[in-house]
């Protein structure tokens, strides 16, 4: 009831700061008379504002009073108007004068070396601290997106259709929503009202408006003041500026290396506080292109926060061609300066720039030095230096940003950041908007709207929504070959269900082998999922293979009891045929190709009858803990097929025997077994969101360690087998640098006893000695033989890999701007029988966005023995959905 109130009392509240009747209202233009699209309307007292439409129009909605207002945008002389405010609306057009740009007096230094590095060293140097000034802001945000797709491909018109998306006819999207953001990273959003002239509302401004230059890294992007900055981007000082009683310098950003983690365009630097107080910049990814301009403002004294930003997509490629544009206004600012750090960085730093204010300053910090840290002293030492170096620079802001750690209040586990959304406000009429929307439609915008206002008056009638529900629901014969996915659910948060009928097209339909022949397999699903945590899962999978005419089914149940500790149990039954090496072995599709095409059948077969269960929940935050027990009946299984397309002379399909350098006959014969699987995986301060009740992991910057512990029963409901197997695990990924990311993991084990061990059970490793495939390679062994060296004893394994989109080939002119990343990875392996094996490579991924090239290397306790050239393709989701 409290909450209730509570939002009733913020919608109120809302309400009548949207209701001013008066304000002003306008067209913003250049000295020849064109629009200015997204100028910036900003009123510094009100910390609020709006921004003009693609026309130059705005409207601004005020309450009585005297204001003054600023109007601007990149390229143009800021103005600043007193408007006195009555009862009504005022026209007030505005010109913007073409900005003049003045060379600065500048000293040319013995290197040579361009004056904006000056500049852009105490800018990155500064940049943690304008990072964490603010420990709290709250803000209104509205976001307005215009999409036109100039031209679509032949074989997704059916798909944009059926999305309300046509050619030229432009689908706008608007959202308006409070935003409230808490260091180090609690967000939460309130969206106040939201629409689209789609079909769609999915218009949350979130990862638009938390994307910052000072945080850029966190999405695979170099910023221009970034720590790592001066390794990738020139800098050039075009011009300086008066803006608003500050001293702009802009400058020009250029890539040393062209690529998809980096900007190109200007930034433009306040002198003497060294902040961001605007941007142009360009991003070119493969087939996007994207400029954003975006400005900030001061919200209170020495706080500028965005308060404006737009940016224009153009998408071209496969036959696809969509321009887009975003333009987002954020006003009603309250922000509280973090009280933990130390704020007179700023004054110090405009004031150690004075040159008539040097002694005054030098006996000041003479006499504060007594009471601050080595550290502090170390940074207002390196801010009263004439020139920083690269080195030096880095040092500094390694040193303001260790500083401004300290004051970050302790990182919580669970990574707050939660949507809430007025159902009321979902689908509003035009009038609705009308009161809230502070930037103008356009004449095509209103026409796109007016469409989808019929359309919601047609969808609400009966006889629509009873068709809706039998297109999502209804049974048709042809579902059984054209596949279905039927939707029975209430709404995408407190209900979801869903049945799928699988389609004969499906990748994993059809598949060959030279044990069953050819292989028909349909995997059905039905889902459930609530939110409150609980979900259910029933995968019944019918499958026949032809050469041995056997009918194959299974059935598998998951059910999650408890979202917030991850509670699962489940169970399944069937039989089925199975590849020795279960857990790595070869993709179906590549073993299909192979022996099809080459006459190379690589996966050895046996069949297994089974029946399982299963449990498995969080014991703690990051400590998992998961327990299975299965029985299954186990039996040899022998060619049915020799057949292949084309029929090599050289080559036969080989028997399915798994080769081994020390199996031995009896570990294939017919068995059965009870085995029992404990596995604990536990991360350090794992951190987590929660999502509808159910905690949903993040990546962590801390290893995950697993223990695992497998024991055979022998002579318990016939079971033959018998064994304890024992292993340690320990992996990690993480990024570092500019856009490097390293991965690793180590795995050790041993049988501690193996009296009556069958190959099945055998520690198999990820071996993929073909030359082509249809996934990657990664944490794989590339050129040993499949299954002969599986072991029944003691083992070892390691892969490391680090991956980078800057190594050598981005140095060439036709690579540089291509989406390749480079890798080197090294992988060990050590048994009884393969005693310190190495494998090292590298390898180029994504070329032409598919490929992926290696050249590997194979040492075998120091001698080289194999190498070879690998390829394969980025359909890594085709085979998890095979497995």
């Amino acid at each position: 009831m409290i909450l209730r109130l509570l939002i009733t009392a913020i919608l109120c509240c809302f309400t009548l700061i949207a209701s001013y009747s008066q304000g002003i209202r306008g067209r913003i233009t250049n000295e020849k008379g064109e629009a200015i699209p997204f100028a910036n309307v900003y009123v510094a007292q009100l910390s609020t504002g709006t921004t003009s439409n693609i026309e130059g129009n705005y409207e601004l909605k005020l309450p009585e009073g005297s204001w003054e207002v600023l109007f601007q945008y990149l390229g143009y002389q800021s103005q600043n108007k007193i408007i006195i405010i009555d009862q009504s609306f005022q026209e007030i057009n505005i010109q913007l004068l073409t900005r003049q740009y003045r060379i600065p007096e500048i000293k040319i230094t013995a290197s040579g070396e361009n004056p904006a590095y000056y500049i852009m060293r105490r800018a990155i140097a500064m940049a943690p601290y304008y990072r964490n000034q603010v420990s709290h802001y709250s803000c209104k945000v509205y976001l307005k997106g215009s999409g036109v797709m100039e031209k679509i491909p032949s074989l997704l018109k059916k798909q944009m259709k059926k999305s309300g998306i046509k050619k030229d006819e432009p689908v706008v999207i608007e959202t308006l929503s409070n935003i409230d953001f808490e260091l180090p990273d609690k967000l939460s959003q309130r969206v106040l009202a939201m629409r689209s002239s789609g079909k769609q509302n999915n218009t949350s401004p979130m990862s638009y408006i938390t994307t910052s230059l000072y945080n850029a890294d966190k999405y695979g992007v170099v910023s221009p003041v970034d720590r790592n900055a001066l390794k990738v981007y020139n800098f050039f000082l075009e011009g300086v500026f008066e803006d608003q009683g500050r001293t702009i310098n802009k400058i020009r950003v250029m890539p040393k290396i062209d690529g998809n983690d980096v900007f190109s365009g200007y930034i433009y630097i306040a002198d003497l506080f060294w902040n961001i107080h605007s941007a142009d910049l360009t991003m070119q990814m493969p087939m996007v292109r994207a400029r954003v301009h975006q400005m900030y403002g001061e919200v209170n004294k020495n706080t500028w926060m965005p308060v404006s930003f737009d940016f224009d997509m153009d998408l071209s490629g496969l036959g696809l061609k969509m321009k887009f544009k975003y333009v987002a206004s954020l006003s009603d600012y309250k922000t509280t300066l973090n009280p933990a750090l130390d704020h007179s960085f700023l004054e110090k730093q405009k004031n150690l720039q004075l040159a008539e204010q040097m002694a005054a300053e030098k006996q000041e910090v003479q006499l504060q030095r007594q009471a601050q840290t080595k550290a502090q002293q170390r940074i207002n030492a390196l801010l009263e230096k004439k020139q920083l170096s690269n080195r030096e620079t880095i040092q500094l802001n390694r040193l303001v940003e260790k500083e401004a750690k300290k004051t970050l209040p302790p990182e919580l586990l669970e990574i707050q950041s939660n949507i809430q959304v007025s159902r009321k406000q979902e689908n509003n009429d035009s009038a609705f908007w009308a009161t809230l929307r502070p930037i103008p439609l356009t004449g095509k915008e209103s026409v796109s709207f007016a469409k989808k206002d019929s359309f919601l008056l047609l969808s609400a009638t009966p006889r629509y929504k009873d068709s809706i529900r039998d297109l999502r629901q209804k049974f048709k014969v042809e579902h059984l070959v054209t596949g279905k996915r039927y939707n029975y659910s209430v709404d995408s948060i407190s209900l979801m269900r869903h049945l799928t009928i699988p389609p004969l097209s499906g990748p994993s339909f059809l598949s060959f082998n030279s044990v069953d022949g050819l292989r028909i397999e349909l995997p059905f699903a039905y889902t459930r999922s609530d939110s409150s945590g609980h979900a259910l899962r029933l995968t019944p999978k019918l499958a026949y293979a032809f050469a041995r005419q056997k009918v194959d089914a299974s059935f598998t149940y998951r059910q999650r009891l408890n979202g917030m500790t991850s509670a699962w149990i489940g169970g399944s039954i069937g039989t089925t045929t199975e590849d020795f090496n279960r857990d790595y072995g070869l993709s179906s599709l590549a073993n299909d190709v192979y022996t099809l095409w080459r006459e190379e059948n690589y996966k050895r077969f046996y069949r297994q009858d089974f029946v399982e269960l299963n449990t498995s929940r969080d014991l703690a935050n990051g400590l998992n803990f998961d327990a299975t027990l299965g029985y299954s009946d186990n039996s040899r299984l022998a060619n049915h097929s020799s057949y292949s397309i084309i029929d090599r002379p050289n080559r036969e399909i080989q028997p399915n025997i798994p080769e081994s350098n020390i199996r031995q006959d009896w570990q294939l014969d017919n068995h059965q077994s009870l085995i029992s699987r404990l596995v604990l995986e536990y991360t350090p301060r794992h951190r987590y969101r929660v999502i509808n009740y159910t905690k949903v992991y993040a990546q962590s910057k801390y290893p995950t360690f697993t223990l695992g512990y497998n024991r055979a029963w022998a002579n318990v409901l016939g079971s033959d087998t018998r064994f304890d197997q024992i292993e340690l695990g320990l992996k990690h990924s993480f990024s570092f640098h500019i856009s490097d990311q390293l991965s690793w993991q180590i795995n050790a084990g041993k049988f501690i006893n193996n009296d009556k061990l069958y190959f099945d059970n055998f520690r198999h490793f990820n071996t993929q000695a073909t030359n082509f495939l249809f996934s990657r390679y990664d944490n794989s062994f590339r050129l040993l033989p499949f299954y002969r060296y599986s072991t029944p004893e003691q083992y070892l394994e390691a892969h490391t890999q680090w991956q980078s989109r800057r190594l050598l080939l981005k140095l060439l002119p036709l690579i540089k701007n291509s989406s390749v990343t480079e890798k080197l990875f090294v992988n060990y392996l050590t048994t009884p029988g393969l005693q310190h094996y190495v494998e090292t490579g590298y390898g180029i991924d994504n070329v032409f966005l598919l490929l992926n090239i290696e050249a590997v290397a194979g040492f075998d306790n120091g001698r080289f023995t194999s190498s070879a050239i690998k390829i394969s393709l980025n359909l890594d989701g085709m085979k998890e959905a095979e497995r």
